[in-house]
This record gives C-alpha cells, sequence and structure tokens, in this order.
C-alpha cells in the first residue's frame, strides 16, 4: 500500500497548477513544489528560486533538454543570465540548497543527502513517514532508467511517499507525459532500486522548517547517510 508523506496532498495540488517546468529549471521547480509541503501558499516561486539558485539559461532551444513531445516553456528567462554552453546551463545542487534557504529568508533549512543506495533509501523513506516534522523531499537523479522516453539528462523530481509492498517511490515530475494515468497529474512510482541507482553520484534534498533542522540532521546521521552536497 502506498504511504504518503504528511503534505503529499499539497504537493500534488500544487504540481497540478503549475505544471510543466520552465524548460531548465526542473530544480527550482521542483523545489517550489516540495516548499508548498513546507510552507504552504508561503512557497516561493519558481523564478525567485531560480534566481537565487544561480540557475542561468541556454538560450539556444535543444530538444533533448525535456521529454519528446513535451512543450518548451520560458516562463522566468528574462531574469536569468545566459549559460556559457548548454552543459553549463540549469541549475547545481549545491546552487539549489542555499537558493532554497536564500529564497525563504531562512525560514526553512536543506539537508543533502549524498548517494543513500537503495538499502538505507528504504529505511529513510520509513522513518520519515513517521517523522514528527514537516518537510520536502528533492530529488537529483538521471532520467535514463526512470522514463520510458528516449531522454537521457541530469534532474531534479519532489518524492512524496512509497510503497513497501511494491518496493516503490512515489515521485512528482515536471511534466504531466512523464505521469501515470492513475496517479495525480505529472506523478508515478518507479523502483527503489531504479530509483537510488539513477541518483548515484547524486542525492536527495531533505527540506525542513528551520526549527527542524537539528531533528532532521538527527534522523540523517542515525542512519549513517552522507550528509553532504554533490558536484554532478
Amino acid at each position: 500500500m502506498l504511504r504518503r508523506f504528511p503534505g503529499a496532498s499539497t504537493i500534488a495540488s500544487e504540481l497540478d497548477r503549475v505544471l510543466p517546468q520552465p524548460d531548465q529549471l526542473c530544480g527550482p521547480f521542483s523545489a517550489s513544489v516540495a516548499l508548498t509541503a513546507v510552507m504552504g501558499d508561503d512557497a516561493p516561486g519558481v523564478t525567485a528560486l531560480a534566481v537565487a539558485s544561480g540557475a542561468a539559461i541556454w538560450p539556444v532551444e535543444v530538444e533533448s533538454t525535456g521529454p519528446p513531445g513535451t512543450p518548451r516553456i520560458t516562463d522566468g528567462w528574462d531574469a536569468l543570465p545566459r549559460a556559457a554552453s548548454i552543459d553549463a546551463a540549469g541549475t547545481t545542487a549545491a546552487g539549489l540548497a542555499e537558493g532554497i534557504e536564500t529564497a525563504t529568508d531562512h525560514r526553512v533549512a536543506v539537508v543533502p543527502i549524498m548517494g543513500p543506495g537503495a538499502e538505507r533509501l528504504r529505511l529513510l523513506l520509513v522513518r520519515l513517514a513517521d517523522a514528527h516534522f514537516r518537510f520536502g523531499l528533492v530529488a537529483n537523479v538521471h532520467t535514463a532508467e526512470l522514463t520510458e522516453f528516449d531522454w537521457n539528462v541530469g534532474h531534479f523530481v519532489t518524492v512524496w511517499g512509497f510503497d513497501p509492498d511494491e518496493d516503490a517511490v512515489a515521485i512528482a515530475d515536471t511534466y504531466r507525459e512523464l505521469g501515470d494515468p492513475d496517479m495525480p497529474p505529472g506523478c508515478r512510482t518507479v523502483s527503489i532500486d531504479a530509483f537510488a541507482s539513477a541518483m548515484s553520484e547524486r542525492g536527495l534534498l531533505l527540506i525542513i522548517d528551520g526549527h527542524d533542522h537539528h531533528a532532521a540532521v538527527g534522523l540523517v546521521r542515525s542512519l549513517e547517510l552522507r550528509h553532504d552536497v554533490w558536484t554532478v
């Protein structure tokens, strides 16, 4: 049975309202959606997060930035600098973590969790489902193993639950086309093994209210997870 994290309904509602992501801004988009689980309507928007995170845009249209057939949205681009190359476009995990805290005036904190691996990811999901604090969870993944599309890029998604019976994690993606018809728009489940593999050399950003930072760090350390940010 699918276990929904606290705030999952808020995330699903917000995702339906804002889909799809602006092109090359999956990180700020997913962070904005995840933040509604912590801040509700006070969560900053995609552009504010992109600016605070140091996101940069490659202005030339490149089909591979999104799944085939998905719309190209350029909302917020006028507020962002241009990248030196397509490889330098988008948002780094370190930039996003800092940007989330900056754009929220440090009302929230971010706990990075690098490459948890499948077994520790399972333990983390169980502990988070029972946590006594509000949180959002953003994952930095590589798309190749997570969709049926010919799409192979670094990407950010929001995690909102898991199914221990099916050994799967529930994610809110950034395009409607990536959702399961039987789930909220843009949402689907993927196997925990595939999800952990897709986070290899990447990881998770656990977003919590600033007052809950100590509890969140304690949870992460109790599972012997690597509390560090990554650079890919």
